[in-house]
């Protein structure tokens, strides 16, 4: 039990580093929560350093949820089961960050880096989904939302344990969740689209 509390404390803590707001602090002087979307991921580091910021920013988020489930279940042998859960416990670090005031990203790029451990062949099937989207309407809001609908839909359907449909899509939702305001900006057309400057 003990070696479970252990790992979930380092989880968080893994999960917590803001690289989006680090990366811009030490580049630009500023703080990202003052600029674009002020949202402390991705997206908005790109928008304000570009697309190496946003390449950088989104390798390292999505490193945060690969290396730690990786090493639990080829290392540890932990199950799916227990992988996925330490997964979502590094992305509840990223999205609720102790070196922010529990204020961080949506959790995008680290999801992306725990299903490409637990389940590569639905995370393809979602990232095909997602450039699809983002290629048409060039929001990409709106294309991780439909790609995290699309893991869930992949999810549900190819694996045989329970825990790990209802595991994904607590977390579905709460990345969904997370994005309610870029939902009302979609509905008002007024959602911030690739290429946009940075206001």
């Amino acid at each position: 039990m003990i070696v479970y509390i252990i790992a979930a404390i380092c989880c968080y803590l893994l999960g917590s580093i803001p690289f989006s707001y680090i990366l811009v602090k030490s580049i630009k002087g500023v703080d990202i929560r003052t600029l674009g979307s002020k949202n402390v991921g991705a997206t908005n580091a790109g928008r304000i350093l570009g697309f190496k910021g946003f390449l950088v920013a989104f390798l390292l988020d999505m490193l945060k949820g690969y290396i730690p489930i990786l090493i639990f279940g080829k290392i540890f042998n932990f199950s799916i089961e227990l992988q996925l859960l330490f997964g979502i416990i590094v992305i509840l670090g990223h999205t609720f960050t102790i070196f922010l005031n529990f204020k961080g990203g949506k959790g995008v790029a680290t999801a992306v880096g725990v299903y490409l451990a637990v389940s590569p062949q639905s995370l393809v099937i979602a990232l095909i989904v997602f450039l699809v989207v983002v290629g048409i309407w060039r929001m990409v809001s709106l294309g991780s939302i439909t790609a995290a609908l699309t893991l869930l839909v992949n999810i549900v359907y190819s694996e045989t344990s329970m825990v790990v449909k209802v595991f994904t899509a607590i977390l579905v939702f709460f990345v969904i969740y997370k994005h309610k305001e870029n939902i009302k900006r979609i509905v008002n057309g007024t959602e911030k689209k690739i290429g946009d400057k940075v206001g």
